[in-house]
């Protein structure tokens, strides 16, 4: 289901870069005010943890987009763990030193559009940019899908599944978190083992830092119906410039 819907691009270029952190800008800065918009005038909210340049492998991002309009929907940030505190390490302590291969997820967020599958014409779905389809039950079959509110959680295990994959080819054998309990808890439901592994804190909410096992994530049956996993941002044929103004264009109505 997830493949035929959406698709996920590893951001490997400048132009991917920007198209991620503004998607940060629009959740964290514009929707829930966790960070201050006028830090960032060119509407693109980073951190130190991000890549400094193209060139950067320590933090990967990702990005998923809607098949059928070409939106950009979500983000999401992987950091290694090499030889230096995680994220997660300045807001919680770890009981115990990281000696394994390991990242962290963190940033993962989703526009308001999917967050709220109440708003009308759920996701954007717009008649105009989906001129393949001439059969109007199809596309009537398409808002009913986005209109779900199963699909935020798809989403989020199609980018569980990415950063899977991300990690099992880079011989990654940990991944660690910063996590409400209430998503912990629909972690768990579907079937993934995650271990608590520091204090809680006041973070944004309640929240702790959580471990799991990168082999043991990967083998879930879930991932059957989750084939495509990741492309690369720099495969993709673009038509957008690398001009700052015209990130926003590249998902937004």
């Amino acid at each position: 289901m997830f493949d035929s819907y959406f698709e996920i691009f590893l951001a490997d270029t400048l132009i991917g870069h920007n198209i991620h952190f503004n998607i940060r800008y629009q959740v964290y800065c514009e929707e829930l005010g966790y960070e201050d918009p006028a830090k960032f005038p060119d509407k693109l909210e980073y951190d130190q943890w991000d890549p400094q340049d193209d060139h950067d492998s320590n933090t990967q991002l990702f990005l998923v987009r809607l098949k059928h309009t070409g939106q950009w929907i979500g983000a999401m940030r992987l950091v290694h763990h090499n030889n230096g505190a995680l994220p997660l390490e300045e807001i919680s302590g770890l009981d115990h030193n990281i000696i394994e291969p390991s990242i962290e997820i963190s940033r993962l967020c989703l526009i308001k559009e999917i967050r709220k599958p109440h708003i009308q014409n759920a996701y954007g779905i717009d008649e105009h940019k989906t001129p393949h389809l001439h059969n109007i039950n199809d596309l009537e079959s398409i808002k009913l899908f986005y209109s779900n509110p199963k699909v935020k959680s798809t989403i989020i295990w199609g980018l569980f599944n990415a950063a899977a994959a991300y990690s099992k080819a880079q011989n990654i054998k940990k991944g660690y978190l910063l996590s409400s309990k209430a998503l912990i808890r629909i972690i768990s439901r579907q079937g993934f083992k995650v271990e608590q592994v520091g204090s809680q804190c006041e973070h944004r909410g309640k929240r702790a830092p959580y471990r799991f096992d990168v082999e043991e994530i990967s083998k879930h049956s879930i991932w059957d119906d989750f084939k495509q996993q990741y492309q690369l941002f720099s495969d993709l044929n673009t038509q957008y410039g690398c001009d700052k103004t015209n990130v926003r264009l590249a998902y937004s109505q």
